[in-house]
Parts: structure tokens; C-alpha cells; sequence
């Protein structure tokens, strides 16, 4: 009989993801991202909301990311060249505080140079894994609640029935999480919910985790 409900579940469960309105944007970072700094300047000064009509807007840009990072209820999993944003930074605190299970795999890092914001992160729970190659980790790419690792997440803490429907998505792009990359460089980011490709990335992160385990932290 359990195995019944489960094939059902499973039957309803995909059916109704499919239901659920697909995420396909296009992030673009370019010079076009201060067009609107003085309407940004009036309306700090009087302190009202704006609506921003630039689509190129610099906090605009960096707000659609934040906003899909805070939607995070299980799982963010971070493999990045570089990492020094503040915006970026605060909006893993912030998932960090929900019981988000945040993992970072980085570029060459030593106990020596570890910046603050990282040994920030890791004090309030991330984990953090990198390499001691001779070749650059290259990757700029973010899985939010990958189904295999929400799955997994579920299945450790013995929780009984099934995790809470939530939405995958990937960004993947040229984008550095850094302040210089976000202000200042012509940058691209893909925000999908495309099944295929989570699931791709997801796979491939897990890999690294693992072949990165020696340099647990």
C-alpha cells in the first residue's frame, strides 16, 4: 500500500511542477546601470519609493537575485572564482538565519587569507570548500533547493512525510559575486527553473563537494 501512495505522490508531485510558472530571466550587467542614479538620489533624499524604469538598474539588478536567494527554504549552493559582495553576503546571512543550508565552493583559499565575510558565514553555519590546484575554479554558478539535494537534506534529518514544494533554480553566467563585478563590469546572469539543467548543475556541485572534502573548514 505505501508504495502506491508514493508512486501516486509521485505522479502528483511532477504534475504539479509542471503546473508552476517556469523562471527564465536574463540578468545584464552593462553601463547602462547608473541611467538612473539621480532619480535613485531624489528619492533617497525625500525618502520615498521608487519605481525604477531602468532595466539595466544596478540595485535593480542586484535586487532580483537577493529576492530569489530569500526565497531559499532548504538548500543554497554556491560555486564561485570570486566572492566579495556585501549585497550578496548579507542575503546568505539572511537564508543562514532561516536554517538554509548554505555550502560555498571557492577558488584557492588559505586558513591565512580567509577573508572576514567568509569566516562570518561559517561562523553562523556555511560551509566552505576550496582547492589547492595549480588551476583556477572557474565556475560562477548558484543552485537554490536542487530537488536531489532538498531530497537528501529531508532524508538526513529523518523528517517524516515530504518536504514542502519549493522552486529550483539556477543562476549561471560570467557574473563574480564581487562589488567591482556587480558596479562596474559588462556581466551576464541566466536565472532558470528549467528541470534539466538544475538538476545538471546540481549533480556536478555535489561531485566537487566531494572531491573538495579535504579541504573541509
Amino acid at each position: 500500500a505505501s508504495e502506491v501512495i508514493w508512486y501516486a505522490y509521485k505522479r502528483i508531485h511532477k504534475w504539479m511542477q509542471s503546473r508552476k510558472a517556469e523562471v527564465h530571466e536574463v540578468v545584464m550587467f552593462n553601463e547602462l546601470r547608473y541611467n538612473c542614479i539621480q532619480e535613485h538620489r531624489k528619492s533617497s533624499e525625500a525618502r520615498t519609493e521608487l519605481v525604477c524604469l531602468n532595466k539595466h538598474c544596478f540595485q535593480r539588478n542586484i535586487d532580483r537575485m537577493t529576492e530569489k536567494l530569500d526565497k531559499a527554504k532548504y538548500s543554497i549552493d554556491l560555486a564561485m572564482y570570486f566572492f566579495f559582495s556585501i549585497e550578496m553576503t548579507r542575503a546568505l546571512q539572511r537564508a543562514l538565519s532561516r536554517k538554509v543550508v548554505v555550502r560555498i565552493i571557492h577558488n584557492r583559499l588559505r586558513d591565512s587569507e580567509l577573508p572576514s565575510h567568509f569566516a562570518d558565514l561559517i561562523y553562523h553555519g556555511a560551509q566552505l570548500r576550496s582547492h589547492t590546484a595549480n588551476y583556477f575554479f572557474h565556475h560562477k554558478f548558484c543552485v537554490i533547493d536542487g530537488p536531489e539535494r532538498v531530497d537528501y537534506l529531508w532524508r538526513l534529518k529523518k523528517r517524516k512525510g515530504r518536504p514542502e514544494p519549493t522552486d529550483s533554480l539556477l543562476f549561471n553566467g560570467s557574473l563574480n559575486w564581487t562589488d567591482g563585478s556587480l558596479g562596474a563590469n559588462w556581466e551576464n546572469v541566466v536565472i532558470t527553473s528549467h528541470a534539466q539543467m538544475t538538476n545538471e548543475f546540481q549533480t556536478e556541485f555535489d561531485r566537487l563537494w566531494k572531491v573538495f572534502s579535504r579541504r573541509n573548514r
